[in-house]
């Protein structure tokens, strides 16, 4: 029997077998990269953008585990597993041809202008655990074929044009955490299958229209953390079990149909910390027992048809940041626990029936608030002095009560934004609060009409903050001149001073306030010219000075006033011809100059 030889021909063939299967991964490694490539040269196609973006992907180029935006695996063969393109200014399609990277785990694409549809071959990405799409001009539905790709985490499709359905299959993925839709078209009911995921713990669906009921096993969800509902159109009652959930820490249902009360709270010590229910048609009282929610931090119920009064149990929630219950039909006094609420930052009670005087130490119990909005109340008293120890306060809005007495002197209140005490019965004694608010530099809104603020307006009222941008004095009693110093006020852009007992000229230096579009003076003893200067304020939209005691001409350069919708001059002294520069004001739909001295053509009456 003789021995095989390495040079025999059935050797040779073994050889050539074994290269084969050895070198049988590398080709068809070979081909899957290729096909990587391929597949990201094609969506390029279908994409423009800045030459920084895409320019490393080239056709010439075979490395493209190092193009922009792209992640591939470490082992052999290379494959493309994420693909972030996020804020790149890009416009174009999605191309089909994506679903070739068929180890892709990562695909995000958000805050580009990718407009058309959201291929339905995504589904394919069976190894797909987030998708970012969010921010674009995709329009069409969402295709129920991503309902494949069963390792998807993080659904992120918000602000888009998207409309039909939401996929019932959605509450099949099982490992599907956070599902984004907000800000789209989408109609429909929620699909009740959202509500059987025991994965998700996040859901934003608001910002579209969809309608129907909140279903109770979404309400019932024992994983769910977070549920924002915000702007749709969702009737029927709210289900109990939302308040009440084991797991429910964040709850938005504002500006919905939703009707009913407010649902008790029975559990033992919920996780809620955020509760919005703004804007719907609740109704009924606001029950103490929210006051077992002991992790609030956020309670808004503005906008609804709530009544009676503000439960005292609210006031001892230790963590309590914003009460808001605006806009209902509450009444009563406040309980005094809420004015307790350390933690306060914003405390609003706005548009209701409510009765009371402020505490005096108010500033020391909420040495946190920042916005006081009390207006159109029935609060009486005085405005507490104490409030200037509440350093963080920006913004207190006050009107339309009845509280009586001097404004206090609110200089100390660094923060200072907006501070509206109008339509009260306030008194300005020396005027020397005035002399302190020079020291609140963030001062943009100062509203003091409709007050009982006697005698002459300070100099010093030209030193207010020059952010300043609304300044009203309507309405009062006040007397003598207008301060020259009004001129240095640069960002006014409304002034009302009608209603008042001014003498005196129209300060030239009124031509300063270049910002100026409404301004007011009309209902005075005001004497002497317009002030040609009245000629720079060229954004200025309404001026009135009529039934005042002017004379002189109507100035030329009132024709300047190009943006000029209303001019009210009637009910003065005011003699010559009108000047034919009032014929450039082409915006001007009201004019009344009746009750003067006046002859000549008008463009309007």
């Amino acid at each position: 029997m003789s021995s095989l030889g390495f040079s025999s021909p059935g050797f040779l063939q073994l050889l050539y077998i074994l290269k084969f299967f050895c070198l049988l991964p590398l080709v068809i490694g070979s081909n899957e990269t290729e096909s990587d490539r391929q597949a990201l040269l094609c969506l390029k196609s279908q994409l423009t953008g800045s030459a920084e973006v895409l320019s490393s992907w080239s056709n010439a180029s075979m490395e493209f585990c190092s193009w922009h935006g792209v992640t591939c695996s470490t082992q052999y063969p290379r494959r493309v597993t994420a693909l972030d393109l996020s804020s790149e200014g890009i416009t174009g399609s999605i191309s089909p041809c994506i679903a070739n990277l068929t180890y892709l785990t990562k695909l995000q694409l958000s805050n580009n202008s990718f407009y058309g549809s959201i291929p339905s071959e995504l589904g394919f990405l069976t190894q797909l655990s987030i998708l970012n799409i969010s921010m674009n001009s995709l329009e069409g539905n969402i295709p129920s074929e991503l309902t494949s790709c069963f390792k998807l985490q993080k659904i992120d499709l918000s602000n888009n044009k998207l409309q039909g359905s939401i996929p019932s299959a959605f509450g099949d993925l099982t490992e599907l955490r956070t599902l984004i839709l907000t800000s789209n078209r989408l109609s429909g009911d929620i699909p009740q299958s959202l509500g059987s995921n025991l994965s998700l713990t996040y859901v934003d669906l608001g910002r579209n229209a969809l309608a129907g009921r909140i279903p109770q096993s979404l309400a019932s969800s024992t994983s769910l953390q977070f549920l924002i509902l915000t702007s749709n159109t969702l009737s029927g009652e709210l289900p109990k079990a939302l308040l009440n959930s084991s797991s429910l820490i964040f709850l938005d249902l504002q500006q919905n149909n939703f009707v009913g009360s407010i649902p008790p709270v029975t559990a033992i010590s919920p996780k809620m910390y955020y509760l919005d229910l703004r804007f719907n048609h609740l109704t009924g009282t606001i029950p103490s027992s929210l006051g077992n929610l002991s992790s609030l931090t956020y309670l808004c119920l503005i906008g609804n048809n709530l009544v009676g009064s503000i439960p005292d149990t609210l006031g001892h929630v230790p963590t309590l940041e914003t009460l808001a219950v605006n806009v209902n039909n509450l009444s009563g006094p406040v309980p005094p626990s809420i004015f307790n609420v350390t933690s306060l930052t914003y405390l609003g009670m706005a548009n209701n029936s409510l009765t009371g005087r402020l505490p005096s130490n108010i500033g020391y119990t909420l040495p946190n608030i920042q916005q006081l909005i009390l207006p159109n109340n029935k609060f009486s008293g005085s405005i507490p002095s104490s409030l200037l120890n509440a350093s963080h306060l920006q913004r207190l809005f006050l009107t339309n009560n009845s509280f009586t007495g001097h404004i206090p002197f609110f200089g100390s209140l660094q923060n200072l934004e907006i501070l509206d005490m109008a339509y009260n019965m306030l008194e300005a004694g020396d005027w020397s609060f005035v002399s302190s608010l020079t020291n609140c530099s963030k001062l943009t809104q100062l509203l003091l009409d409709g007050n009982n603020l006697q005698g002459n307006l300070p100099s010093c009222i030209g030193n207010l903050s020059s952010s300043l941008e609304h300044l009203w004095l309507r309405n009062n009693m006040i007397s003598g001149l207008i301060p020259p110093g009004i001129g240095n006020l640069k960002s006014l852009n409304t002034l009302y001073m009608d209603d008042n007992y001014l003498t005196g000229n129209i300060p030239p230096t009124i031509g300063y306030l270049h910002n100026m579009n409404k301004l007011y003076m009309d209902y005075n003893y005001l004497t002497g010219n317009i002030p040609p200067t009245i000629g720079y304020l060229h954004s200025m939209v309404f001026l009135s000075f009529s039934h005042n005691r002017l004379s002189g001409q109507i100035p030329g350069t009132i024709g300047n006033l190009v943006q000029l919708n209303e001019l009210r001059l009637d009910e003065n002294n005011l003699s010559g011809s009108i000047p034919a520069s009032i014929r450039h004001c082409t915006q001007l739909t009201k004019l009344n100059l009746a009750h003067n001295s006046l002859h000549g053509t008008t463009i309007a009456s």
